[in-house]
């Protein structure tokens, strides 16, 4: 294993739901994404698992990766001044999201992930979302495997698995309302989709072009659609 230790950005500037970022230090693995081995059925309670959706939506394959597995893959270490979910410092290690589109390589092709929490939620991760945010699931809080996790303030486990941010700087501002970082905790499956079977449901029909109902829009897919 080879680690690259990347120049402190203490003086980096990021909106106000995440905490200035410290330092960050990408770990990258001799191991690749091809070396990664499913198994149909889980085996431990930390296998992750990942359900590949077809044309209209509904799961097509499911297969599970153990956490040693994806202990394998290239990752990132960031560390934080607060934790959003726990009010904390913390340290975080794993894996952009942005390079399981190539670890869960599939013959269909997808360009969402889909985040399956315990309480119900879920969150997308379009491409698009990724290059602003590079948002992160988490393998180790503070170095400590999932099992030894600490609880979110309102005192639900984070694990088996956590979606982070190295950092956070909204994008853009809608009749007051500020983009928010899509946080999911309790993630216990994660979904490969494409646009149209995911966020694209939420777009506006008939009056596309209404600059109002865009904004609607752009509302509800920040904030809403992780309920509903």
């Amino acid at each position: 294993m080879k680690m690259h230790l990347l120049p402190a950005l203490g003086g980096l500037a990021i909106g106000p739901m995440l905490p200035r970022v410290i330092f960050v230090a990408l770990l990258t693995c001799n191991s690749n994404a091809t070396s990664l081995q499913s198994s149909i059925k889980p085996r431990d309670p930390l296998d992750l698992e990942v359900i590949t959706l077809d044309s209209k939506g509904n799961p097509a394959k499911s297969v599970y990766y153990s956490y040693d597995q994806l202990l394998t893959l290239p990752t990132v270490t960031v560390k934080t001044e607060r934790d959003p979910n726990t009010n904390t410092p913390a340290t975080y290690t794993g894996i952009y999201i942005s390079d399981l589109f190539e670890a869960f390589g599939t013959d269909t092709p997808f360009d969402v992930i889909g985040a399956n929490c315990s309480d119900g939620r879920k969150q997308y991760y379009d491409r698009d979302y990724i290059d602003k945010h590079r948002p992160i699931l988490l393998l180790k809080f503070d170095g400590k495997p999932p099992a030894d996790w600490p609880n979110a303030e309102h005192g639900s486990w984070l694990g088996p698995y956590c979606v982070v941010h190295e950092s956070f700087s909204p994008a853009e501002t809608v009749y007051g309302y500020h983009e928010e970082p899509r946080i999911a905790y309790g993630v216990s499956s994660l979904e490969l989709t494409g646009f149209t079977q995911s966020l694209g449901r939420f777009a506006p029909k008939g009056s596309g072009n209404d600059p109002e109902v865009v904004k609607g829009q752009k509302i509800a897919v920040g904030s809403c659609i992780s309920c509903h």
